[in-house]
């Protein structure tokens, strides 16, 4: 009771003093609610909440009224009554200019879009919601031959299969993005399917990376195929780079690595006359290693010079480009050639191709499986080299598809019987079938010439696909001083149908790989913004849609991806876009494999063992000289005689007869006549053999004995050949 009447009493004192103060009240009320008025604010929308926030703040006089006695003057009260009208008139514009624009944008997002919206351009600083994350994963439970060329998973996490096999045998693959973006990675299990699928890999690193030997050496020994490394850099020979060529080609590869193609300017004289060194140079290697072969052709008659088991051939009589060169004295000819001697000078201090008895790029590719070649981004010298390899193998896959062989008649003939033994029609549609070869260029401007830049529309042609992989536009001009750069972006993009685009740093790089993947239509907002008379914006309730364009994988995706995040771009007819987010991860690589050990030539042991096998195999075959290999080669020197004894009745007939043709004839004759002896020879020595050796074994010393001598008669053919030809090759020099 006591409470209650406490209560009344203070609300009837607050009632009395409210009533007692009621017209200083009417009188603020009216003075704040008319002050707009007064400054013309009357027609904006924010009239009557400025006003109505006004007079709010004007009853601040009510505590001032109360606190204040009745005695106290009415000038007092009006002072009292100014400050809480000043301190709201303070308040009233602060909300007019911050508070006003922060509510209508935070109301702003509250908003219900349409769905028939169609997009909107990226925002930079908000790319999380354009590039959603996807997780790590081990490629290869993806692989899966049956389904495709696995190539990366999707935004939704669902793998990508180039599923018609034909996209990938005949398209380029093209790979682009920045350092430690992910290029190598997408290469990893790209190579390992092109693997399985027997194709013949070719990696050219110039970088040595540091797993991909691993890799390719585990999965070529899970197939059992050869894998084959080569290290440009290490001072170990390892290979004979100038072995299996014809003269064009070798003169060829030789104006590329050295990048002598005329250009269209007034130093084309110059370049001229190197490629006549060059040309010259190339026909006499081309006679130094006929001469060998023809050498070998008639111990390969009798096995002691044929196949090994995995049909690779000895090796012994080869010369290597220092060797030869040397022969052919280069030196004499710096001061007119400086440019093409300096290079080959430079050739010829790398040991790692010049193994007189190592194999050629031709052998290597032959025998199928993997060749990788590591080489140096940083070094002109290797640069040459890894052009020239390249070219070579552009034309090994060309002469394949072609039907055309790099050696003399004779390696023809010998190459007509296979390791198996054959016949040779069997040999003949081995020829005749597709050789796929895929070579993987891991910064392209460090390998590509421009024969390669020009072959780019063809090689598919040749079933030659290249996987390249290059960081930006920019550094296309790095390319060799008779390509264009603009040229070799348009041979390369223009050519390669499967693109993966990764990280890019270079803005121009980036507009170039966006522009690429398509343009999609876009509803572009449009809002109308108000100002007040405190000179304060805020968005208006309207919104206008204007239709837009943009790349579908624009400038800041591209500039965003992250690592292992990619973009693939093919135009596919089951894919429903050209372009799709892609991720892709990198294959583990187990310890126990280790895919740095160089290849090693073949040494004199290991080719006396080599001839030992295979003479052990032909002297216990009681059917050797009535076998298809002693006939196919028989009848083969039979034709070339007929042709040329043709060829001598033709110039006699018409009185302009030579000695060339009748030194071809007696060369032709001899062989044919050393044929027969040694027929004769081997089937005494068969007869012997199979009664001695029941158990597969052969006289050594019996053996030892005819090598010698073989050896002897070879070492006399090849002085005289080489002096015949020395004496014949200073071709106009």
């Amino acid at each position: 009771m006591l409470s209650t009447t406490s209560q009344l009493m203070e609300y009837s004192i607050a009632t009395e003093y409210l009533m007692n103060n009621m017209g200083y009240l009417v009188v603020a009320g009216g003075l704040s609610y008319n002050i707009p008025q007064l400054f013309k604010l009357k027609s904006e929308s924010g009239y009557m909440i400025r006003a109505g926030i006004m007079s709010a703040a004007s009853l601040a006089i009510i505590p001032t009224a109360m606190i204040l006695p009745e005695s106290y003057p009415m000038g007092l009260k009006l002072i009292g009554w100014g400050c809480s009208f000043i301190a709201g008139m303070l308040f009233a514009t602060y909300g007019a200019r911050k508070l006003q624009a922060k509510f209508s944008l935070f109301f702003s997002k509250f908003t219900v879009k349409n769905n028939i919206r169609k997009g909107s351009k990226t925002d930079i600083r908000y790319m999380a919601k354009e590039l959603p994350a996807i997780p790590q994963y081990n490629p290869l439970k993806y692989i899966n031959l049956k389904k495709g060329i696995f190539v990366g998973l999707d935004e939704q996490v669902k793998p990508i299969y180039l599923k018609n096999l034909e996209d990938w045998y005949k398209k380029h693959f093209l790979i682009v993005g920045a350092t430690r973006s992910g290029k190598g990675v997408a290469m990893q299990y790209l190579g390992i399917q092109s693997l399985m699928l027997g194709e013949k890999v070719v990696f050219l690193d110039p970088k040595g990376d540091k797993y991909m030997p691993h890799i390719f050496k585990a999965q070529c020994n899970d197939l059992g195929v050869p894998y084959h490394y080569i290290d440009l850099t290490q001072d170990i020979p390892q290979i004979n780079l100038i072995a299996d060529f014809n003269s064009r080609d070798l003169k060829n590869c030789l104006v590329e690595a050295f990048s002598q193609r005329e250009m269209g300017s007034e130093s084309d004289v110059y370049r001229k006359n190197e490629q006549e060194f060059l040309e010259n140079l190339a026909k006499f290697i081309f006679e130094q290693n006929q001469s060998v072969n023809s050498a070998t052709t008639g111990e390969a008659i009798n096995g002691s010079n044929y196949f090994a088991n995995d049909g690779d051939r000895i090796n012994n009589n080869r010369k290597s480009l220092a060797d030869i060169c040397k022969d052919y004295d280069i030196e004499r000819y710096a001061d007119k050639y400086k440019s093409s001697v300096s290079d080959l000078n430079k050739l010829l201090n790398v040991a790692a191709i010049n193994a007189a008895n190592g194999k050629s790029l031709s052998e290597l590719l032959a025998g199928g499986g993997c060749i990788y070649i590591v080489g140096d981004l940083l070094d002109e010298t290797m640069k040459k080299i890894q052009r020239f390899i390249f070219c070579r193998i552009v034309q090994l896959a060309r002469n394949h598809a072609n039907g055309v062989f790099d050696t003399n008649s004779n390696s023809m003939l010998l190459d007509s019987v296979n390791q198996n033994g054959a016949n040779s029609n069997m040999n003949d549609n081995n020829h005749n079938e597709e050789r796929n070869i895929t070579v993987f260029a891991d910064e392209l401007v460090a390998h590509i010439c421009r024969f390669v830049a020009e072959s780019y529309t063809v090689t598919l042609g040749w079933n030659l696909k290249i996987v390249s992989a290059i960081q930006d536009l920019k550094l296309l001009r790095g390319a060799p001083a008779d390509l264009d750069p603009e040229y070799l972006k348009g041979a390369v993009f223009g050519n390669s149908q499967n693109k993966l685009f990764y990280r890019a740093d270079d803005i121009d790089t980036a507009d170039f790989l966006s522009d690429m993947t398509g343009r999609i239509q876009i509803e572009e907002e449009q809002k109308l913004v108000t100002r007040n008379s405190l000179n304060s914006e805020k968005l208006d309730k309207q919104t206008r849609l204007i239709q837009s364009e943009r790349n579908y994988f624009d400038r800041n995706m591209i500039l965003n991806l992250k690592q292992f995040e990619a973009v693939f771009c093919s135009s596919l007819p089951y894919r429903k876009t050209i372009a799709s987010l892609c991720k892709t991860s990198p294959v583990k690589v187990t310890s126990e494999v280790n895919g740095k050990q160089l290849i090693k030539p073949e040494s004199k042991d290991n080719s006396e063992n080599h001839l030992e096998n295979n003479t052990h195999d032909y002297a216990t075959n009681e059917r050797y000289a009535e076998s298809p290999e002693s006939q196919v080669f028989l009848n083969g020197w039979q034709k070339e005689l007929a042709k040329h004894r043709a060829l001598i009745d033709e110039i006699t007939q018409s009185g302009q007869a030579k000695s060339a043709p009748q030194t071809n004839l007696a060369i032709a004759d001899n062989q044919q006549t050393k044929f027969a002896s040694q027929e004769q020879q081997q089937t005494k020595t068969n007869q012997k053999t199979n009664i001695d050796n029941l158990n597969g074994e052969y006289h050594a010393n019996q053996y030892s004995e005819s090598q010698s001598e073989s050896a002897n008669n070879n070492a006399a053919r090849n002085s005289q050949n080489q002096k015949a030809s020395t004496a014949k090759s200073d071709y106009l020099f």
